[in-house]
C-alpha cells in the first residue's frame, strides 16, 4: 500500500501556504510551481502585486496569500488590490488598495506608486474578460525580466463565466496572441509588411501549467535564423562568444557551425576562408565537409566543385552530391 508524501518532502513555499491558509496549495497546486519559479529571487528587494486579496465580500477576511508572499520574500514590498474594501492587519510591508482590475487609471496609479512590479499575479475575479484586460494594462508596466501570472485558468473553459469549452474564449485568444508575439521575427520572414506591436518585443517566454499561465517579460529581439542580421545584439553576442570559445578550443563541429553562421550573416568571404582553413585541418570530418558543401553555391565555380568533390570522397554514392557535381561542372562548360 502506498502512502502520500510526508510534509518533510514539501518545498518552503508550500509549507508557508499551509501555515497561512492560502488555497494556492491543496485546493490548487500552485506553490511548488511558484517555488521553482521564484526560489532564486527570495532575497531580492522585489515588488509583488497580487490582484485579489481573498475573503470575497467580507472586509475583515482574506490576505492569506499576501502574508505568505511577505514571509517568502523577506525584503519584498507586497501590494494587494481588491474590488472590496479590506480591513486587515497584515505585515507592514503589505499595502492594500481598493479598485477594479479592469480600471486602467487605477492600475496605472498603483503601478506608479508601488511599481514597477517584478511579479504580478492575477488571482482576481477569474472572469476571462477581466484576466485579459488586466494583462493588457499591466504587462507593459511590468519591470524588465518580470513575471506575469494568470491563475485559475479553468474559467476560460466555463461558459457561465464567459469562457468556452470549445476554444477557451478570450483567454486562449490571448495565449495565441502571445505565441504570435514570441515569433514576430518569423512572421516577418514571410510577411515583410508585418509590424509587430510594441508588446511583441517585450514577451520573452510563455509557460502553461494546469490552471496557470506564466508570461515572462524581457527582450524578444532575437532574429530569425532565416533573416540573420549580424548587427542584431543577440546575433552579435552569439557570434562573438562562439568565436571566443573556438579560439580557445577549436573543434570541427563548432567550426562547421560557425561557417554556416557566417554564411547566414551575409559574409560568404569569411565563411569560405574559414571553410578552407577547416578543410585543411580536418579533411575527413563530415560536418566540415557538409558546411563547405552548404556554402558552395555562394562561391566561384572551381571552388564549388572542389567543395563538392571533397564531400564525395566521404560519401561517393550520395546522389545529392553527384547531382550537385554534375550541375557545377555543367556551369563551367556553359
Amino acid at each position: 500500500m502506498s502512502y502520500p508524501e510526508t510534509t518533510s518532502a514539501i518545498d518552503p513555499l508550500t509549507r508557508l501556504a499551509i501555515r497561512h491558509g492560502t488555497d494556492k496549495w491543496g485546493p490548487h497546486f500552485y506553490t511548488p510551481i511558484y517555488n521553482a519559479l521564484f526560489a532564486h529571487l527570495r532575497e531580492r528587494s522585489l515588488r509583488l502585486l497580487e490582484i485579489g486579496v481573498g475573503g470575497y465580500a467580507f472586509r475583515t477576511a482574506g490576505g492569506a496569500s499576501l502574508s505568505m508572499w511577505a514571509e517568502y520574500f523577506p525584503h519584498g514590498e507586497i501590494t494587494g488590490i481588491d474590488i472590496v474594501e479590506k480591513r486587515l492587519h497584515l505585515d507592514p510591508r503589505i499595502k492594500l488598495f481598493q479598485g477594479s482590475q479592469e480600471d486602467a487609471v487605477f492600475l496605472k496609479k498603483i503601478s506608479d506608486e508601488r511599481g514597477p512590479f517584478n511579479i504580478i499575479i492575477d488571482d482576481g475575479s477569474h472572469l476571462p474578460k477581466h484576466m485579459v484586460a488586466s494583462f493588457k494594462i499591466l504587462f507593459p508596466l511590468l519591470a524588465d525580466d518580470g513575471i506575469y501570472i494568470i491563475e485559475d485558468v479553468q474559467t476560460a473553459f466555463w461558459p457561465h463565466l464567459g469562457g468556452s469549452a470549445l476554444h477557451g474564449g478570450e483567454v486562449l485568444k490571448l495565449v495565441r496572441s502571445i505565441v504570435e508575439y514570441l515569433h514576430h521575427a518569423e512572421i516577418a520572414v514571410v510577411d515583410r509588411s508585418h509590424v509587430p506591436p510594441l508588446i511583441a518585443t517585450q514577451v520573452k517566454a510563455l509557460r502553461v501549467f494546469h490552471n496557470l499561465i506564466v508570461i515572462d517579460k524581457g527582450d524578444n529581439g532575437e532574429p530569425s535564423n532565416h533573416a540573420y542580421n549580424p548587427n542584431n545584439p543577440h546575433a552579435a553576442r552569439a557570434i562573438a562568444i562562439i568565436e571566443e570559445e573556438l579560439e580557445k578550443e577549436p573543434t570541427p563541429e563548432g567550426t562547421a557551425n560557425l561557417i554556416e553562421i557566417y554564411c547566414r550573416s551575409g559574409n560568404p568571404t569569411k565563411a569560405t576562408a574559414l571553410a578552407d582553413e577547416a578543410l585543411a585541418k580536418w579533411p575527413d570530418n563530415p560536418m566540415v565537409a557538409m558546411a563547405a558543401f552548404n556554402i558552395a553555391p555562394l562561391t566561384k565555380t572551381p571552388m564549388r566543385i572542389d567543395y563538392i568533390e571533397r564531400f564525395l570522397r566521404l560519401e561517393p554514392d550520395n546522389v545529392t552530391l553527384l547531382q550537385a557535381l554534375v550541375k557545377a561542372r555543367g556551369s563551367v562548360k556553359t
